[in-house]
């Protein structure tokens, strides 16, 4: 299980909050499998369909605001989320639930939040700091 660890804290109280929650939901990711019901799969990737554009949206906005150098590098990242994302949602709704799709997921969920917020949300956090 991944962990919220407070030196992944970018200091903007708002960002971190969100990020907080990510992990908790994670586990909800983790533990779909081919015998998860549609609504529960569904559910899952309407939640974080939803998070990526509310919390994005709001990272990209602390990044404007506070000049960030590397904001179109890190906008770019956010794009290829949402997109694999979609993606791995289409291939569901197209070929049913299946264990294929749902370990690009988890793969592509854990990924994002061992290595972006660990290593581009902190780059970001030390621009500020």
């Amino acid at each position: 299980m991944l962990w919220w660890r407070e030196n992944l804290a970018t200091g903007i109280k708002r960002i971190d909050d969100q990020h907080k929650g990510i992990f908790e939901k994670t586990e909800k990711v983790l533990s779909l499998d081919s015998s998860s019901d549609k609504k529960a799969v569904n559910d899952t990737f309407i939640f974080l369909m939803n998070y990526c554009v509310n919390h994005f949206s709001e990272e990209e906005q602390a990044m404007l605001e506070y000049g960030y150098k590397d904001f179109k590098h890190h906008r770019e990242q956010h794009s290829y989320f949402i997109e694999e994302l979609y993606k791995i949602h289409t291939d569901v709704k197209t070929n049913g639930i299946n264990e294929d799709a749902l370990d690009s997921l988890k793969v592509l969920v854990i990924n994002w939040l061992a290595n972006h917020i660990s290593e581009e949300d902190k780059k970001f956090a030390g621009s500020i700091n």
